[in-house]
């Protein structure tokens, strides 16, 4: 019975490292993550040498990789592209066409950051918000293509105190006038 303990206690200790390197899914891993790809968020556009940029809108900045690899998982991604405010890496969005390679992309994005929380029974939209980055799948119901947006929080917040601060604002009328 001594012998059983020790061989069970060693086959525990031998087997601990191995569980240990596959971790969990888990909204840690999103936030460790910081960006997609090796491009992290708040680096700035210098950082990247192979950027084309596709649109602006206000203070961001839409650039392209021409490099960039085209799979996530096993499915297909159809667009990627990196949203700068400021210079500075705050959003990325992942687009993918048809229910093959949109339904792969979400299993890797879940096999990565957990299962998120679906906001509906009915549709195919997931959530994911860890403490330094929100991550959202949003899938079309007739099409099946989807769009993941992953988003620095301290940026968006930055951007978000920034808008209101230069939005006009309005006086109501007096009360009885």
């Amino acid at each position: 019975m001594k012998l059983l303990s020790i061989l069970l206690g060693l086959l525990t200790l031998t087997t601990a490292p191995v569980l240990a390197q596959q971790a969990p899914a888990s909204l840690q891993a999103l936030d460790e993550t910081y960006g997609y790809r090796g491009a992290r968020f708040e680096s700035d556009t210098s950082a990247f040498r192979d950027l084309a940029l596709a649109e602006t809108a206000g203070q961001t900045r839409y650039y392209r990789r021409k490099s960039e690899p085209k799979t996530l998982g096993e499915g297909e991604v159809a667009d990627v592209t990196y949203g700068f405010y400021q210079g500075k890496l705050s959003v990325i969005l992942l687009k993918t066409r048809g229910v093959t390679n949109s339904r792969a992309v979400l299993a890797a994005l879940q096999q990565k950051a957990g299962t998120g929380t679906r906001s509906s029974a009915f549709a195919q939209r997931y959530a994911w918000n860890g403490r330094k980055v929100h991550m959202s799948y949003d899938e079309n119901a007739l099409s099946n293509d989807a769009v993941v947006v992953l988003t620095c929080k301290k940026l968006k917040e930055k951007e978000m105190k920034q808008a209101l601060k230069t939005q006009p604002t309005t006086k109501a009328a007096p009360i009885g006038s």
